[in-house]
């Protein structure tokens, strides 16, 4: 991150390659955070202080960018990581403004999530067994509760399920 690049090395942890510079071009980097790699061998690393994501080859070769800084559709405030499912549709850890955007293939904004959480089986037991939490949850207002809060990483598995590490509530959010 620090270092404005990516690096690439073999499973046993030798060196091969790396690609990146500090700047605000194509190629380069203001302290990337997040990367995936995608079916195709495709690149991509949430580029977190340019406020954009960028796409290479699996040989560092700049393909395409999209997003600017802003709290509007397809605009982020410091993209913390990036994943894509198995339809190449891309998913985007927008962590300054509290969701993850959807894109298509081709970067075009799809969709938002900002969270829905609901009680864990072991929070469900502490509230159904302790009163005073109770009579606190019936006189707060639980709407922001539920929302993601600085999402910081995001995975989907093949079974389509976006998994979402919701730091600002300590908790993942699926």
């Amino acid at each position: 991150s620090m270092n404005h690049r990516v690096q690439k090395f073999t499973k046993n942890g030798k060196f091969l390659s790396e690609f990146g510079s500090h700047g605000v071009g194509n190629g380069e980097f203001d302290s990337p955070w997040g990367i995936t790699v995608d079916e195709l061998g495709d690149i991509y690393v949430a580029d977190w202080r340019n406020d954009r994501v960028q796409k290479f080859s699996s040989d560092g070769e700049f393909i395409m960018k999209f997003g600017k800084s802003g709290s509007a559709n397809g605009e982020f405030n410091r993209p913390s990581d990036v994943a894509v499912d198995l339809d190449g549709d891309i998913y985007v850890c927008d962590r300054g403004n509290n969701r993850v955007q959807m894109f298509n293939a081709e970067a075009r904004y799809v969709d938002k999530f900002i969270g829905d959480a609901t009680l864990s089986k072991a929070g469900r037991e502490y509230m159904m067994t302790n009163a005073s939490p109770n009579r606190i949850r019936d006189m707060a207002v639980l709407e922001p509760q539920k929302r993601l809060r600085l999402p910081r990483s995001i995975a989907v598995d093949d079974d389509m399920r976006l998994y979402t590490a919701d730091t600002g509530s300590y908790r993942i959010q699926i």
